[in-house]
């Protein structure tokens, strides 16, 4: 004879019920255990200065914190170090960039005619205006130099929106005197803004924009404040200007004073964001030119900033370590 067991009717809706209630104190338990192990550390900035070549220098401190296995969160450029900054954030190796530097590619882009050739065509650059043409002011520019940018990052990543790595390039608007800050639009145009020299380089219009713009570090070569803007918790600015002391002979060169009024300049525009900075790192920049386009120069240069960048990773690896929550 079978046995039957006869349930009330209601346990047939009653259990599964009962079981979905289950799956579902289940669920939840996992998630919270999960959560519980999620790592929240602090974000990372890494801040790049101006220097024309030897903003190289950066180029090697990013592949040290890449070696070093230290976070890269955010990335914000002033002039060649924006330069720099927008390449790595567009998906660039430190190892590609480098070779741009070394091969003069980059360096033959920005410089585009040696310095004492464009003083001595100066006057033809006045001819138009005998014609009533009236052009902005600077001996060229720059648009060989964003069309060199333009080949070098991927279609998918010239917006600085999409970029892989958020990015900020700090330029100076000339009609309201502010820093700006471009975190949107065309990459390559952003760089030409941030790197545009004022009087070798005619200031820089950017679509759908009202500003007309030239080279960040004239107000903000450490855009620190505005890495902190961004949402980051740590800043690691790399400071590349030469701060070194200079004698008499270094001025029978062309160009020589204007580089080191614009040094001391930069130098006292910088102060401030040192000082607010979580770590400073100084490259030993002081022997090349920022004109230089030796690739010998530029692989002295990129291993300078590594040694700093290595020589201060134990103190950045410290401060994460403390400050990430487990």
């Amino acid at each position: 004879m079978d046995l039957v067991v006869k349930l009330p009717w209601r346990s047939l809706f009653q259990l599964p019920a009962a079981c979905i209630l289950l799956a579902c104190l289940s669920l939840a338990f996992c998630t919270g255990a999960c959560h519980a192990d999620e790592i929240h550390r602090p974000k990372v900035a890494v801040v790049l200065s101006g220097g024309g070549m030897k903003a190289a220098a950066a180029i090697g401190v990013l592949k040290a914190l890449e070696e070093e296995e230290i976070p890269v969160d955010m990335i914000l450029g002033s002039s060649m170090g924006a330069v720099v900054g927008g390449l790595y954030a567009a998906g660039m190796t430190p190892e590609h960039i480098q070779e741009q530097f070394e091969k003069k590619k980059l360096m033959h882009a920005y410089l585009t005619i040696p310095l004492s050739l464009r003083i001595l065509v100066i006057p033809l650059f006045y001819t138009p205006r005998l014609v009533g043409i009236e052009p902005y002011d600077g001996l060229y520019r720059g648009k060989r130099f964003a069309d060199y940018l333009n080949k070098q990052i991927p279609e998918t990543q010239r917006s600085i929106e999409d970029l892989k790595v958020p990015f900020g390039a700090v330029a100076v608007n000339l009609l309201d005197g502010k820093v700006k800050v471009f975190t949107s639009g065309n990459l390559s145009t952003a760089l030409q803004a941030s790197c545009a020299i004022p009087a070798l380089r005619k200031p820089v219009k950017i679509k759908g924009d009202d500003g007309l713009y030239v080279d960040g570090s004239v107000l903000n070569n450490l855009p620190v404040k505005e890495a902190r803007k961004m949402g980051a918790d740590i800043v690691i600015a790399v400071d590349t200007t030469d701060r070194s002391e200079t004698k008499d002979s270094d001025y029978h060169k062309v160009g020589s004073v204007t580089a080191r009024v614009i040094n001391l300049h930069m130098a006292q525009v910088d102060r401030e964001s040192r000082n607010s900075a979580d770590f400073v790192i100084d490259p030993a920049v002081q022997s090349v030119p920022a004109v230089s386009t030796s690739p010998t120069q530029a692989r002295k240069l990129i291993e300078a900033g590594a040694k700093a960048a290595h020589q201060i990773a134990p103190a950045i690896k410290d401060c994460l370590e403390k400050h990430t929550v487990k």
